[in-house]
């Protein structure tokens, strides 16, 4: 092992956000072109020292082979979301809609108010997943044509951050209104325990998710990218067919 490979290989980890498995595999990646050429170098009768300083200077600062790699890590991070956007939020309404199709004391007739809010929610769900759905074959098209999907990733964060900020605001005040009676049973009643516990979990995934697609986004839209790194110039294709 080279303390100068892997500690070059670390400050790259440390610029480029993105999924961790995606980004495993483009430091593997690039690991493995320094190995090589530094092999190279052992080869033509440099000592093992220099030579994989002499790789790790030929590949250039950490900052640039970050900035090569952020546009596909970006565009990987956009597929992801925009799939847990499509998913989540048409799922987590149709989860909601289960308890009330079993007899409890929850099942009093909602008042105009949350039904109003009900039927928002119910729009904004559809459409962002709609959206995201669209998204997702924008950014498949892009892939295809070889282009950068940083601003479909951008999109994705926005529209995904709106829709579901809309969805928590009118869901808050639906519990306010209907606090007392329906709400309350439902609220302490099993299902509602466990439609609450899975819609927390799913809510910070897609938090989480949201907020790294416009981190992504941002630091690759203001970063221009470089040439492929030695020893990654085919991963940018690879992550496009394999995904």
């Amino acid at each position: 092992m080279s303390a100068q490979i892997d500690g070059y290989v670390g400050r790259v980890r440390a610029l480029l956000p993105g999924p961790a498995s995606a980004r495993a595999g483009m430091l593997r990646e690039l690991s493995d072109g320094l190995y090589d050429a530094a092999e190279a170098h052992v080869r033509a009768g440099v000592p093992a020292e220099k030579a994989q300083a002499r790789a790790v200077a030929e590949c250039g600062p950490a900052e640039d082979t970050a900035a090569a790699c952020r546009p596909e890590l970006t565009a990987v991070q956009g597929r992801h979301t925009a799939m847990l956007v499509a998913v989540l939020m048409p799922g987590l309404n149709l989860l909601w809609d289960v308890p009330w199709m079993i007899a409890g004391p929850w099942n009093a007739p909602p008042n105009g108010v949350v039904s109003a809010l009900s039927r928002v929610v119910t729009a904004t769900d559809l459409l962002g997943g709609g959206c995201a759905v669209v998204l997702i074959l924008l950014m498949v098209l892009a892939a295809r044509r070889e282009r950068p999907a940083t601003s479909l990733t951008g999109a994705v964060g926005i529209i995904g951050a709106v829709a579901f900020t809309v969805t928590l605001s009118c869901s808050v005040a639906m519990m306010l209104v209907n606090a007392d009676g329906p709400g309350q049973a439902f609220a302490t009643s099993w299902i509602g325990l466990l439609v609450g516990s899975v819609t927390v979990v799913c809510a910070c995934l897609l938090v989480r998710s949201l907020v790294r697609s416009l981190w992504s986004a941002f630091a690759a839209a203001r970063t221009p990218s470089g040439p492929a790194p030695a020893g990654m110039e085919h991963v940018g294709r690879v992550e496009r067919v394999g995904r």
